[in-house]
């Protein structure tokens, strides 16, 4: 699972290397959200400087409306793709990993529940 808390940035980890197939690789993610099943697809740069062991990826929550995600869980998926500039999953050349994320409120948040 990879977390990311409201407006925050943060490195995520993932081990996509072994996975991929092609070379010179873009990544593309795409995040479903469990509750509202919107979905949010973005390119995001590999800073890794050691990415035959793991890949990292910088974002911030918040920055884009394509990095702007709802509080809760969303499913993701990583592509691999040879096109840099991509964001349709259904032009991507493969899934290399699928998870979930999860999407923390700031502290001064508050959730609202309605009763049915």
């Amino acid at each position: 699972m990879i977390t990311i808390t409201k407006q925050d940035t943060v490195t995520w980890y993932l081990t996509l290397t072994e996975k991929t197939t092609i070379s010179n690789p873009t990544y593309l993610f795409s995040m479903k959200s469990r509750q509202t099943d919107t979905i949010k697809n973005f390119i995001l740069a590999d800073t890794s400087a050691y990415t035959g062991r793991f890949n990292s990826f910088e974002i911030t929550e918040g920055d884009t409306d394509a990095t702007t995600f709802d509080v809760g869980e969303h499913l993701y998926t990583v592509y691999a793709q040879e096109d840099p500039t991509n964001t349709n999953p259904n032009n991507a050349d493969e899934v290399v990993e699928t998870g979930i994320m999860k999407v923390i409120p700031l502290r001064n948040d508050e959730l609202f529940y309605e009763i049915a």
